[in-house]
């Protein structure tokens, strides 16, 4: 279903201009078929002209209804489809005005990940940047519990795209809950409408949270990593 939404929207200006020309074509042999009906004088004729007039209706219904499929899957499903925006096609946004310059890593090893986000090799070192790369919801220490929205802000040269990550506190198995390619300042991970995650699934504990941050030629920057702890909802 994330697909077919990225699809839809990507080329959504293609699509309606398809639509629009189709319909404007089904149109045109509709106007042409009610004309021929009514200067008709013999039954042929006319149950000829009934036929084109027809069949080009129901092409003409048929775009209408597409024309509003699609609209309603790109303006109102797409922005609160959880997680469907995570990962468009990666833009830098040039009017950010980072706060520090990062040295990134470069990426040897990859490794299996889930929901078939690009999986990386990943620095241990503390890659916590105040206003640059940096969780702000939760803090380090935090207790959670239940449906949260996480926050954070990433704001790096040429953003490739970031994703946000948990293991338990003495495990090195980290679990991809989603990802982004948007800069963020103090807002949800993912943009808004997204970054929520179900810590009621977890068994109450210690965990580590991860925000992992490339740029646009997949070099990574150092994680930024706090501890939290998950409590029963």
């Amino acid at each position: 279903m994330e697909e077919v939404l990225r699809f839809l929207k990507t080329y959504e200006p293609w699509i309606y201009l398809i639509l629009a020309g189709t319909g404007f074509f089904a149109m045109r042999r509709m106007l042409a078929a009610l004309q021929e009906l009514r200067t008709a004088v013999f039954g042929l004729e006319k149950e000829s002209a009934q036929r084109r007039f027809r069949s080009s209706l129901s092409i003409f219904l048929f775009v209408l209804l597409l024309g509003a499929s699609e609209f309603v899957l790109t303006a109102v499903v797409f922005p609160d489809f959880p997680n469907v925006q995570a990962m468009a096609t990666p833009t830098a946004d040039l009017l950010a005005t980072p706060t520090a310059t990062l040295s990134p890593v470069l990426v040897e090893t990859p490794q299996a990940e889930a929901m078939g986000i690009p999986t990386l090799d990943v620095t241990d070192q503390d890659g916590c940047i105040p206003g640059v790369i940096e969780w702000t919801f939760p803090k380090a220490g935090e207790t959670l519990k239940g449906l949260v929205t996480l926050r954070g802000t990433v704001s790096v040269p040429n953003l490739g795209f970031y994703k946000y990550e948990y293991s338990e506190q003495n495990s090195n198995l980290w679990v991809t809950i989603a990802a982004g390619d948007r800069v963020i300042v103090d807002q949800p991970l993912g943009g808004e409408g997204s970054g929520q995650w179900d810590t009621s699934t977890l068994t109450p504990g210690d965990y580590r949270l991860r925000l992992v941050v490339t740029d646009n030629v997949n070099n990574v920057f150092p994680a930024c990593v706090i501890p939290v702890r998950i409590s029963a909802p």
